[in-house]
């Protein structure tokens, strides 16, 4: 039952174990998530930010905040605003001599004078390939102008909120005012993921442009070089002199999907931002998992019942409920700590709330929840049914008393 509950951020469940209800503490537990443990790992990437894409919670960030120079990471942006603004990505294009103006130096996916394809096509080409070309050529047929486009970039970063993000060009070229941070861009990752068309081309690897019979793959695996990417979604790459090697990607391991960033790798060897992002993810697979902190049929706590046919109420797990923690965490590491109503009566009605029930590891909270009355108390007054039992045997005692009585007189 791993993704019942998945819980370091903006945990939200309903459930019934006992309890119909959760309320979970998300605000409060988001302040400590980011804080699991302070890992140091042995990378080159000068910048980093890790996510559970289960539950959107930071696993690890390293100068995530810092604004840098993105290289063609950029160009996530630049296919997400051209998805969203193209209204038919089926329409053919011809390609010009104006699409490979200024391109010097920058990759290409090796469009030529005269092709003829589709802004679908062109779209496959800025991610996978990470082509400048590919770029110029929606631009041009698709937009009035670069700086148009890239007033909609920065519109779309306002948007979704990246607040430490500005774009000055659609390809990544180095530039002072072409900047964002880990963080921002993780956030933007997440936001175009949610897009079909983009997740679709961001997860492919390879594709043809059946036109003009040429096939595209993504630069994930000339970066990757001997190193073993299989667990990685899908990727993009970035590099320049001044923003040094960068990989914004998705893997997935035990079936938990996890995004990473990574900005500023070493650019003495081609691989080291894959290496590093493979480091970190590597690490988080083998150490960490859904533990269940709740088990079915567990007794999380018992109340007292007054004038009830049962002495105690127990609260009791209904189903597994699990939180992403260190893998060798088990029950017995884990707090639970119940606060409310500490005695209940057949007055108090199915559904009434009882109380909050919170599951803590090493003094930081896990979850928290409401704890709701899940069945009815039946009345029961041992006093008084003895008073009323005796009470019925002096009334037949007396009405047999009275009878022999009547029976002698006569």
């Amino acid at each position: 039952m791993k993704k019942i509950v998945k819980g370091l951020l903006f945990i939200s469940v309903l459930i019934s174990c006992t309890l119909n209800d959760i309320s979970v503490n998300a605000e409060e537990y988001q302040e400590q998530a980011a804080d699991i443990e302070e890992e140091i790992f042995d990378i080159t990437s000068d910048h980093v930010i890790l996510y559970n894409l289960e539950d959107k919670s930071i696993l690890y960030e390293k100068n995530s905040n810092e604004k840098v120079q993105i290289a063609s990471l950029t160009k996530i942006m630049t296919a997400l605003v051209a998805i969203e603004h193209i209204e038919n990505l089926e329409e053919v294009v011809t390609i010009t001599s104006d699409v490979f103006r200024g391109l010097t130096g920058y990759s290409q996916a090796g469009l030529r004078i005269g092709d003829e394809v589709t802004y679908r096509d062109l779209l496959y080409g800025v991610i996978l390939p990470s082509g400048a070309d590919c770029v110029n050529a929606i631009i041009l047929n698709g937009f009035d102008s670069n700086e148009a486009f890239v007033e909609l970039m920065n519109a779309k970063a306002e948007e979704i909120g990246l607040h430490d993000t500005k774009f000055d060009n659609a390809i990544g070229m180095d530039s002072d005012e072409n900047y964002s941070t880990a963080s921002d861009v993780a956030k933007l990752l997440m936001h175009a993921l949610e897009n079909e068309t983009f997740r679709t081309i961001f997860q492919s690897r390879t594709y043809t442009i059946s036109s003009i019979n040429r096939t595209l793959n993504s630069t994930l695996t000339a970066y990757g070089g001997n190193l073993d990417i299989g667990n990685i979604l899908g990727a993009k790459s970035g590099f320049t002199y001044g923003a040094g090697l960068c990989l914004a990607s998705v893997a997935s391991y035990n079936d938990i999907d996890y995004l990473e960033v990574v900005l500023g790798a070493d650019i003495s060897n081609r691989e080291n931002a894959v290496c590093d992002s493979l480091t970190i993810y590597n690490y988080y697979a083998e150490n960490y998992d859904y533990i269940d902190i709740i088990k079915k049929g567990q007794v999380l706590e018992e109340i007292d019942v007054k004038w009830g046919k049962i002495d105690t109420y127990s609260i009791r797990g209904k189903d597994n409920i699990s939180v992403y923690l260190r893998n060798t965490v088990t029950s017995d590491d884990l707090e639970y700590h119940y606060e409310g109503i500490e005695e209940i009566t057949y007055k108090n009605k199915k559904g009434d709330k009882l109380g909050v029930v919170t599951v803590s590891y090493e003094g930081r909270e896990l979850i928290e929840y409401d704890v709701y009355l899940n069945d009815s108390i039946e009345y029961y007054h041992p006093v008084l049914y003895t008073v009323i039992a005796a009470f019925v045997i002096f009334m037949i005692i007396f009405v047999i008393y009275m009878r022999k009585r009547k029976h002698k007189t006569v």
